[in-house]
Parts: C-alpha cells; sequence; structure tokens
C-alpha cells in the first residue's frame, strides 16, 4: 500500500469477496490492519471497524458524549438532558448520539440513513425525517435549548445553544 510507504497511519481495514489466504496475507503484508470477506454482518464489520479505530487511537475510548445540558452514555443506552432522563426509543438515541458526536458539523440524510438502518434496509430514505421529527419533539418535551437544525439541501446540524 502506497499511504503505508509515505508513513500515514490511517487503519486500513479490506473488505472483499477474495478470500483465499494467499489473499488475506498478501492483504495484511501491503499494510493492510483487518481483512473482511464477503458475505459479511452489519454488526461484524461495524465492531471491527470500531476496534481498528480505538487501536489505532482514531476513536475517543469514552462512551459519554456531552453537549451542552445533554448528556448520552451509548454503552448505557442512557440520554439525559439537565439531570432528565430522555425516553428514546432504538433508533432515535442512535440518531442523537450520532448528531451529538458530530456537533456543529452538516451531516446528510445519506449519511443518518446509512449510518443507522444500512445499505441494505428494506426502508426509505424519508424514515430519517420521521425519526428526527420525534427526536425533535422529545428533545422540545424535556425542554431542551439544542438546535437540530435542517439545512435545506445539505441535511442536518446540531448545536448547543452556547454555539450558535
Amino acid at each position: 500500500m502506497h499511504i503505508r510507504h509515505q508513513n500515514i497511519s490511517t487503519p486500513v481495514l479490506i473488505l472483499t469477496a477474495k478470500d483465499t489466504i494467499a489473499d488475506k496475507l498478501r492483504g495484511f503484508n501491503d499494510g493492510a490492519d483487518d481483512y473482511v470477506t464477503k458475505p459479511f454482518h452489519r454488526e461484524e464489520l461495524l465492531a471491527r471497524m470500531k476496534a481498528l479505530l480505538k487501536r489505532s487511537g482514531h476513536l475517543n475510548s469514552s462512551d459519554v458524549i456531552q453537549l451542552g445540558d445533554l448528556v448520552i452514555n451509548t454503552s448505557k443506552h442512557l440520554a439525559t438532558y439537565a439531570g432528565h432522563p430522555l425516553t428514546l426509543k432504538g433508533r432515535e438515541f442512535d440518531l442523537l448520539a450520532y448528531l451529538a458526536g458530530n456537533p456543529g458539523t452538516i451531516i446528510t440524510k445519506e449519511q443518518i440513513f446509512n449510518r443507522l438502518w444500512g445499505f441494505d434496509s428494506e426502508t426509505s430514505l424519508s424514515v430519517v425525517e420521521v425519526y428526527m421529527s420525534n427526536l425533535r419533539k422529545e428533545l422540545k418535551n424535556a425542554g431542551s435549548a439544542l438546535s437540530i437544525r435542517t439545512i435545506r439541501n445539505a441535511g442536518y446540524i446540531v448545536e448547543a445553544p452556547d454555539e450558535q
């Protein structure tokens, strides 16, 4: 891999249909950090990517995301605003964690869909809008001052009151 010769330490995971031991050895000898063959389970791929990023120091090992008065504990699957628990179901929690983990960054509807539902999902992209609406209602009911803005033709952005 050319990036290894340039001393670039970005983690490399090879995702391929080539599954012989010779292919795998070639990948590792060329500088790959991990090697996954098709077919694969989405959960395994995500776990491998997370482990790779942790080992390389590119992933914050903390399970807590804090944005203003919002505190999200991803390992315990708990979110609170100003100390009060939020009632978030499944992907609503995942959506909030994704947005809060990227404050001030525009995240496209496609990025959210691919992250939360996956490329091979049977549902449509409009499901993002439904979950976004539910999440906004829950935050409003909790008295949250967080702003989840829709940027027309771009995506969504979350901001704490002191960042607006």
